[in-house]
Protein backbone atom coordinates (compact mmCIF):
# COMPACT_ATOMS: atom_id res chain seq x y z
CA UNK A 1 0.00 0.00 0.00
CA UNK A 2 3.38 2.29 0.40
CA UNK A 3 4.10 2.17 -2.86
CA UNK A 4 0.45 3.16 -4.18
CA UNK A 5 0.62 6.13 -1.91
CA UNK A 6 3.99 7.56 -3.41
CA UNK A 7 2.60 6.50 -6.98
CA UNK A 8 -0.73 7.54 -7.48
CA UNK A 9 -1.80 10.99 -6.09
CA UNK A 10 -4.82 12.69 -7.35
CA UNK A 11 -3.58 15.37 -5.70
CA UNK A 12 -0.02 15.67 -7.24
CA UNK A 13 -2.18 15.39 -10.72
CA UNK A 14 -3.90 18.00 -10.26
CA UNK A 15 -1.15 20.04 -9.42
CA UNK A 16 1.08 19.36 -12.11
CA UNK A 17 -2.08 20.31 -14.51
CA UNK A 18 -3.01 23.83 -12.33
CA UNK A 19 0.78 24.49 -12.77
CA UNK A 20 0.95 23.69 -16.61
CA UNK A 21 -2.56 25.57 -17.40
CA UNK A 22 -2.04 28.41 -14.72
CA UNK A 23 1.04 29.14 -14.18
CA UNK A 24 2.04 30.59 -11.04
CA UNK A 25 3.18 34.44 -11.81
CA UNK A 26 0.74 34.54 -15.30
CA UNK A 27 -2.15 36.77 -14.84
CA UNK A 28 -5.89 35.48 -15.06
CA UNK A 29 -6.24 36.47 -18.74
CA UNK A 30 -3.37 34.56 -19.74
CA UNK A 31 -4.45 31.03 -18.55
CA UNK A 32 -5.53 28.45 -20.54
CA UNK A 33 -9.05 27.31 -18.90
CA UNK A 34 -10.06 25.65 -21.73
CA UNK A 35 -7.23 23.34 -21.82
CA UNK A 36 -7.29 23.06 -18.19
CA UNK A 37 -11.38 22.19 -18.20
CA UNK A 38 -10.21 19.79 -21.51
CA UNK A 39 -7.75 18.11 -19.31
CA UNK A 40 -9.69 18.06 -16.61
CA UNK A 41 -12.78 16.14 -17.94
CA UNK A 42 -10.29 13.30 -19.80
CA UNK A 43 -8.24 12.87 -16.44
CA UNK A 44 -10.64 13.45 -13.54
CA UNK A 45 -14.10 13.01 -15.70
CA UNK A 46 -15.68 15.90 -13.89
CA UNK A 47 -17.18 19.02 -15.94
CA UNK A 48 -16.62 21.57 -13.16
CA UNK A 49 -17.54 25.59 -13.85
CA UNK A 50 -13.25 26.33 -14.20
CA UNK A 51 -14.34 29.12 -16.23
CA UNK A 52 -16.82 30.99 -14.13
CA UNK A 53 -14.13 30.02 -10.89
CA UNK A 54 -11.54 31.94 -13.52
CA UNK A 55 -13.40 34.96 -13.86
CA UNK A 56 -13.85 35.44 -10.65
CA UNK A 57 -12.27 38.79 -9.34
CA UNK A 58 -8.94 37.74 -6.94
CA UNK A 59 -8.77 34.42 -7.66
CA UNK A 60 -5.21 33.05 -7.92
CA UNK A 61 -4.32 29.53 -9.22
CA UNK A 62 -3.88 28.20 -5.39
CA UNK A 63 -7.34 28.72 -5.15
CA UNK A 64 -8.26 26.88 -8.16
CA UNK A 65 -5.97 23.68 -7.12
CA UNK A 66 -7.61 23.99 -3.83
CA UNK A 67 -11.31 23.85 -5.52
CA UNK A 68 -10.33 21.18 -7.94
CA UNK A 69 -8.60 18.96 -5.23
CA UNK A 70 -11.85 19.31 -3.40
CA UNK A 71 -14.09 18.53 -6.03
CA UNK A 72 -11.62 15.65 -6.76
CA UNK A 73 -11.46 14.25 -3.64
CA UNK A 74 -15.69 14.45 -3.33
CA UNK A 75 -15.77 12.59 -6.76
CA UNK A 76 -13.34 10.08 -5.38
CA UNK A 77 -15.50 9.35 -1.59
CA UNK A 78 -18.40 9.17 -3.95
CA UNK A 79 -16.78 6.50 -6.28
CA UNK A 80 -15.63 4.48 -3.25
CA UNK A 81 -19.04 4.85 -1.61
CA UNK A 82 -20.47 2.99 -4.70
CA UNK A 83 -18.42 -0.15 -4.11
CA UNK A 84 -16.09 -1.06 -0.73
CA UNK A 85 -12.95 0.59 0.23
CA UNK A 86 -11.32 -3.30 0.23
CA UNK A 87 -12.62 -3.46 -3.26
CA UNK A 88 -11.25 -0.02 -4.22
CA UNK A 89 -8.33 -0.54 -2.61
CA UNK A 90 -7.71 -3.79 -4.86
CA UNK A 91 -8.90 -1.91 -7.73
CA UNK A 92 -5.95 0.69 -7.50
CA UNK A 93 -3.78 -2.08 -6.87
CA UNK A 94 -4.51 -3.70 -10.13
CA UNK A 95 -4.73 -0.18 -11.79
CA UNK A 96 -1.35 0.63 -10.50
CA UNK A 97 0.32 -2.94 -11.62
CA UNK A 98 -0.80 -3.25 -14.96
CA UNK A 99 0.34 1.08 -15.66
CA UNK A 100 3.84 0.31 -13.95
CA UNK A 101 4.40 -2.78 -16.30
CA UNK A 102 3.05 -1.21 -19.55
CA UNK A 103 4.89 2.15 -18.91
CA UNK A 104 8.24 0.62 -17.70
CA UNK A 105 8.38 -1.72 -20.78
CA UNK A 106 8.06 1.90 -22.49
CA UNK A 107 10.77 3.30 -20.50
CA UNK A 108 13.24 0.60 -21.49
CA UNK A 109 12.54 0.67 -25.12
CA UNK A 110 13.34 4.27 -24.51
CA UNK A 111 16.41 3.95 -22.80
CA UNK A 112 17.10 1.37 -25.33
CA UNK A 113 17.13 4.11 -28.48
CA UNK A 114 18.88 6.48 -26.11
CA UNK A 115 21.57 4.44 -25.78
CA UNK A 116 21.87 3.71 -29.23
CA UNK A 117 21.89 7.46 -30.24
CA UNK A 118 23.66 8.87 -27.62
CA UNK A 119 27.56 7.92 -28.39
CA UNK A 120 26.40 10.88 -31.68
CA UNK A 121 26.79 13.05 -28.54
CA UNK A 122 30.67 12.36 -28.23
CA UNK A 123 31.09 13.97 -32.04
CA UNK A 124 30.14 17.62 -30.33
CA UNK A 125 32.43 17.34 -27.58
CA UNK A 126 29.65 16.14 -24.71
CA UNK A 127 30.65 13.49 -22.72
CA UNK A 128 28.07 10.68 -23.77
CA UNK A 129 27.81 9.20 -20.15
CA UNK A 130 26.44 12.67 -18.44
CA UNK A 131 24.34 13.42 -21.46
CA UNK A 132 22.77 9.41 -21.38
CA UNK A 133 22.04 10.30 -17.81
CA UNK A 134 20.79 13.30 -17.86
CA UNK A 135 18.16 12.31 -20.56
CA UNK A 136 17.57 9.04 -18.86
CA UNK A 137 16.51 11.05 -15.57
CA UNK A 138 14.32 13.58 -17.79
CA UNK A 139 12.84 10.25 -18.84
CA UNK A 140 12.02 8.43 -15.96
CA UNK A 141 10.56 11.90 -14.71
CA UNK A 142 8.29 11.76 -17.58
CA UNK A 143 7.47 8.15 -17.00
CA UNK A 144 6.55 9.27 -13.32
CA UNK A 145 4.50 11.78 -14.02
CA UNK A 146 2.53 9.64 -16.70
CA UNK A 147 1.86 7.04 -14.26
CA UNK A 148 0.59 9.44 -11.82
CA UNK A 149 -1.64 10.43 -14.72
CA UNK A 150 -2.93 7.58 -16.25
CA UNK A 151 -3.65 5.82 -12.61
CA UNK A 152 -5.79 8.89 -11.94
CA UNK A 153 -7.23 8.80 -15.25
CA UNK A 154 -8.21 5.20 -14.94
CA UNK A 155 -9.46 5.24 -11.06
CA UNK A 156 -11.74 8.34 -12.07
CA UNK A 157 -13.23 7.66 -14.56
CA UNK A 158 -13.65 3.90 -14.89
CA UNK A 159 -17.55 2.60 -14.88
CA UNK A 160 -18.68 0.70 -12.20
CA UNK A 161 -21.19 -2.29 -13.65
CA UNK A 162 -22.97 -4.81 -11.03
CA UNK A 163 -23.79 -8.05 -12.46
CA UNK A 164 -26.53 -9.91 -11.20
CA UNK A 165 -24.64 -12.97 -9.94
CA UNK A 166 -25.40 -16.20 -11.91
CA UNK A 167 -28.42 -18.46 -10.38
CA UNK A 168 -27.20 -21.32 -8.64
CA UNK A 169 -26.88 -24.37 -9.91
CA UNK A 170 -29.78 -26.91 -10.23
CA UNK A 171 -29.14 -30.13 -8.42
CA UNK A 172 -29.24 -32.81 -11.09
CA UNK A 173 -32.10 -34.86 -11.20
CA UNK A 174 -31.60 -38.94 -9.44
CA UNK A 175 -33.02 -41.99 -11.03
CA UNK A 176 -34.17 -44.49 -8.73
Amino acid sequence: LEFRRVLFRSRDTIADLVGRHLPPKAYADQWDVEGLTERVQAILGMDLPLAEWAAEEGIADEEMQERLTAAADARAAEREAAISSEQMRALEKNFLLQMVDMQWREHLTHLDHLRNVIGLRGYGQRDPLNEYKTEAFTLFQGLMGNLREEVTRWLMTVEFRFAEPPPPPVAPATWE
